[in-house]
């Protein structure tokens, strides 16, 4: 594709912007007519530079002046655009020229050109080629070789297009003739069906630094796409998109159209390597979806695959392997679904289609009868996502497992088997074993993270842990509560508890800090008062332990105690801080 539009690009339609050689020829051999006839032509003033050519023709019999006159005419007819008008006047030259030098020099190059501008281009070869015999004139020698070239090009005879293209670069090498021939001679080799010499020229011409080479090097791709290499046709795109980036929507435009053609291949090729995002988007994910989504379903299973091994970390391949794992499922290849969907959940674990991989998978499981894994899977999905639109379901389908396979119950965390457990915790706390009920209610806290009865369990871990004086256990569990659920319907005790714990441990800076917390946070609570005292009473410590600063924080808490221990009318309580008070000055 890209080369067809290249080729359009560098192999012109017709010539345009080109001027009649040899502008000295005639100006001062003739009259003053012919030079100022001269001057306006090539000022491009060609309507009036006519008139005049005109004028030579019509008002002289000096055959030379008539000579100039039609030549003038004929190139200011091809600057019209009037082709075949200036054929006519150039044969009339040709009869008074007698093929004498210089005149057929520009005779010979406007014929030439306007013979390729109609189309006719073994007669422009013919005038072109007859312009080779002067090489004395060195620029249109050059000039001669390169339209050669070309017309021999368009008139298919593509040997001669090579011998004139190595001349050109021989005679004249790096000009812009020789460069721009230089291309005819690569897609002459193309025409041929010489495929490896067009591509051994192609690649010479890039080594070269030849002025089109960023256009060649996406040519190189195609043609190495096209003769079978694809290792190397896709290590030539992923080269040009990296040293072209302007050239990014031809490049990715032209590899479109490799993967429409030869993608099939492409996909079983080995040795491949893509390292380029957007060369595997066009190579396998785009048509990989196009065919999932048409049901074609083994050509969406190749790209897949191949996507997912050059870009594993891309979170598209994510979703692939998902698919891989459904397309394997329905086809009945269990085993190959369950290594898909197992690499899903070690690859991607924060990957968003993770809840309908667990889901398949415990279907998947089921079909192989492993029941355990499949309950297991199952009761995972449920502890990660209850709140899924599927969790439902999913519930359904552990449930009837479980009724069908009871032994699977135990291997069950979700909250399907966690409402039994916590239920057994609480019967534990209610007949006085606490030891088992602490260590039920810690396990539940382990085993159901995401659970309704979660925040439940983990305060009463912490509240009977501490009941128990066991006080780092509590502060482990209470600490946990506050910081996972500081607004429920625990919080308050819990709160309370967890600067008692750090006190009873003499750690009195947390008990400092859990205790200001409590203070600050449950103004209205019935035990505000026991928290001031026991602030204070930490504020105290640290006084008596030689902290200065904590004599007027302790000698505030005891305040406020006293304070809300005389509204509740707990004098005694009032007075053991009013006593306190007048020790620290107050």
């Amino acid at each position: 594709m890209f080369v067809a539009l290249l080729f359009g690009a560098l192999i012109p339609s017709k010539i345009t912007g080109y001027k009649k050689p040899l502008p000295d020829a005639f100006a001062t051999k003739y009259s003053s007519l012919v030079a100022k006839a001269e001057r306006l032509y090539y000022s491009g003033d060609y309507q009036r530079a006519k008139s005049y050519y005109e004028d030579l023709i019509n008002n002289t019999d000096a055959p030379g002046k008539r000579l100039v006159g039609y030549i003038g005419n004929g190139w200011c007819l091809i600057h019209m655009g009037r082709y075949g008008e200036a054929i006519d006047t150039f044969k009339k030259a040709e009869v008074l020229s007698g093929g004498r030098k210089p005149a057929v020099i520009p005779l010979y190059m406007g014929l030439g050109i306007a013979y390729y501008n109609i189309g006719r281009y073994l007669d422009a070869y013919r005038y072109f080629k007859a312009l080779t015999r002067y090489p004395e004139y060195e620029d249109v020698y050059r000039d001669a070789l390169y339209f050669a070239a070309l017309s021999a090009y368009m008139n298919g005879s593509y040997d001669e297009v090579i011998s004139l293209v190595n001349q050109l670069e021989r005679k004249f090498p790096n000009t812009k003739e020789a460069n721009d021939a230089a291309i005819l001679k690569v897609f002459a080799y193309r025409k041929k069906g010489e495929l490896y010499k067009a591509i051994t020229e192609l690649k010479r011409l890039i080594e070269r630094g030849h002025p089109k080479k960023p256009k060649f090097e996406i040519i190189l791709a195609e043609w190495y796409a096209e003769y079978g290499d694809y290792p190397k046709a896709i290590a030539q795109y992923e080269k040009a998109l990296a040293n072209y980036p302007f050239l990014k929507d031809t490049i990715l435009a032209s590899l479109a159209y490799v993967e429409k053609k030869y993608g099939d291949n492409i996909a079983l090729a080995p040795n491949l390597k893509v390292t380029n995002p957007l060369v595997g988007e066009i190579l396998f994910y785009k048509p990989g979806m196009e065919a999932y989504k048409k049901g074609q379903m083994t050509k969406a299973q190749q790209r897949f695959e191949r996507f997912i091994q050059f870009f594993p970390d891309d979170p598209r391949s994510a979703k692939l392997v998902a698919y891989l794992g459904q397309l394997l499922f329905q086809a009945g290849s269990y085993e190959k679904a369950k290594e898909k969907l197992e690499y899903y959940l070690k690859k991607y674990p924060e990957g968003e289609d993770r809840p309908a991989v667990l889901e398949l998978l415990g279907k998947v499981y089921y079909r192989l009868k492993d029941y355990r894994r499949a309950a297991e899977v199952w009761d995972q999905f449920l502890r990660e996502y209850p709140g899924h639109k599927n969790a439902e379901n999913v519930k359904k389908l552990l449930q009837a497992l479980i009724a069908e396979r009871p032994e699977v119950a135990r291997y069950v965390k979700s909250e399907v088997g966690a409402e039994a457990v916590f239920n057994k915790a609480l019967a534990a706390y209610n007949q006085g074993a606490y030891p088992k009920a602490l260590k039920l209610f810690a396990q539940f806290t382990e085993l159901f993270p995401n659970s309704q009865y979660t925040p439940k369990a983990m305060f009463n871990a912490g509240y009977i842990a501490y009941q128990m004086k066991e006080y780092d256990t509590a502060i482990k569990y209470l600490g946990q509560y506050i910081q996972k659920y500081p607004n429920g319907e625990d919080a308050e005790n819990a709160l309370y508890l967890l600067g008692l714990a750090y006190f009873a441990k003499k750690d009195y800076d947390n008990a400092i800090t859990y205790l200001t917390q409590f203070v600050q946070t449950f103004q209205k609570s019935d035990k505000l008062a026991d928290a001031y005292r026991f602030l204070g009473f930490a504020h105290y410590k640290k006084y008596e332990a030689g902290d200065e600063a904590a004599k007027a924080n302790a000698l505030a808490a005891f305040q406020n105690a006293a304070k809300l221990y005389r509204a509740m009318g707990k004098t005694d309580k009032a007075q053991q801080m009013e006593q306190l008070i007048k020790q620290l000055g107050g």
